[in-house]
């Protein structure tokens, strides 16, 4: 038997035996099926059951059993009625380019509900719903441009600002706003702070932590869903003379969207208006 095809057998008997005999017995027969299932799997429908269980009145759930629409369950979640609600114990395996046909064909809302595979809490909630671009081809994404401080004769002035850009991940030069710029926050910029880690310091991990901790805290401020973090970079065409141009260097994107963005765009994102 298929993989999938176990699966939702195994999710049809447990939630069957859910609605029949209640939650213990419902458990119990999932973890017959501990040693049948792949452990990935296991877990995953382990997830499905913890979500369904816990909150099943305050979302007003329903399953489903997939069948090429990438989700678990409809139900009302985050202000969003008849929602398509897919659960995952780790994000990082999700693709929007995996939805994005079922979005356009069905105009539904999408979220990705993040379980704890320990606790059996949800960790995150993720909206899958970014706007289509003016082209049709893309999506709009929010991504919150690092401005370092301004210097000059009195030295380093501690001004450090952000942007927050609504970004056309198909013609980011063109079709791309500033939506914001957030004054509110003492976050220096990339460059600043890698510059003033400690020789035996992690980069890669300081700027995802950095990122991650400063997309929260936007997020809240500006009521925005940031995915991506950047900051204006000087690409250098010719060592010899210094010549080049201003482009905006991604240092982070979420894994989700990851796809859409490229790491380096042709286009100084922080002069926007």
């Amino acid at each position: 038997m298929h993989e999938a095809e176990l699966y939702n057998k195994t999710k049809a008997i447990v939630f069957s035996i859910l609605n029949r005999d209640d939650v213990l017995p419902a458990y119990k027969m999932l973890e017959n099926y501990r040693s049948k299932l792949p452990i990935q799997g296991w877990y995953g429908l382990k997830a499905e059951l913890d979500f369904y269980t816990k909150y099943k009145d305050k979302y007003t759930l329903d399953p489903t059993f997939d069948f090429g629409i990438k989700c678990d369950f409809s139900g009302n979640i985050d202000g969003d009625n008849n929602c398509r609600i897919d659960i995952t114990t780790n994000l990082d395996y999700k693709k929007l380019e995996n939805y994005d046909a079922i979005q356009r064909k069905d105009k539904r809302k999408y979220k990705i509900v993040v379980m704890d595979k320990n606790t059996g809490e949800i960790a995150d909630i993720f909206d899958l719903n970014f706007p289509i671009d003016s082209s049709g081809e893309g999506r709009i994404f929010e991504v919150a441009i690092f401005m370092p401080s301004s210097s000059g004769s009195d030295g380093l002035k501690y001004d450090f600002y952000q942007d927050i850009i609504q970004l056309s991940s198909s013609d980011p030069e063109d079709d791309s706003i500033l939506k914001e710029t957030c004054t509110d926050w003492y976050i220096p910029d990339f460059e600043y702070m890698l510059s003033n880690l400690p020789e035996d310091a992690d980069s890669s991990q300081e700027i995802l932590k950095r990122s991650i901790s400063s997309a929260k805290v936007l997020d809240k401020s500006t009521s925005s869903n940031i995915v991506a973090c950047g900051q204006r970079f000087y690409d250098i065409f010719d060592p010899h003379t210094g010549d080049g141009e201003w482009i905006t260097k991604i240092y982070w994107k979420h894994p989700v969207i990851e796809n859409y963005i490229d790491d380096y765009i042709d286009v100084d994102l922080s002069v926007l208006y």
